[in-house]
């Protein structure tokens, strides 16, 4: 058991040192169900965790969620509807394309979760950053896919300025 220990605090050691190198602010999370997790954190506030869970403990997930804002969620609503139809459609296609399992993209859309998973025994610096970036590059799918759609769309009065996360 003490081996196992080591090897799970080894691999969680490797991955945060490999995303810290990459510029990620890391910090820890308890959860009950995780042997470790980590969140990442980029300069533009994208928030990814990366744990080991104890149920599966041969691989890693990475795990993003985008949160609609209240303001632009009510916007995208007001789409008319075959515009919402297509985008909805259009991001599904783009997130399959990307490789990456997702939920959430339909309507209402309060919030889409993003996962990949990498298997210990692929484990190297280069296939977890490859993953990491495929988590990465869908959570700004999402926000272009929806911000796309809301440009030229008049923001509600009491908002200041629109954010998206």
């Amino acid at each position: 058991m003490a081996e196992q220990e080591q090897h799970t605090s080894a691999t969680r050691e490797r991955v945060q040192n490999w995303l810290m190198s990459e510029g990620w602010k890391i910090s820890e999370q308890p959860h009950p169900d995780a042997e470790w997790l980590i969140r990442a954190e980029d300069a533009a506030q994208r928030r990814i965790l990366i744990g080991q869970n104890k149920a599966r403990p041969d691989m890693i997930q990475l795990e993003a969620r985008v949160n609609l804002a209240d303001e632009h969620r009510k916007m995208f609503e007001k789409l008319p509807d075959e515009t919402r139809r297509a985008t909805l459609w259009d991001l599904r296609f783009r997130l399959l394309a990307m490789n990456v399992d997702f939920t959430g993209v339909a309507e209402p859309m309060p919030t889409v979760l993003l996962t990949q998973r990498i298997y210990l025994d692929g484990l190297t610096k280069d296939n977890f950053l490859q993953r990491f970036s495929i988590v990465r590059n869908a959570i700004v799918a999402v926000i272009w896919s929806i911000t796309r759609q809301l440009e030229g769309v008049e923001p509600p009065a009491e908002s200041a300025t629109p954010t998206t996360h």
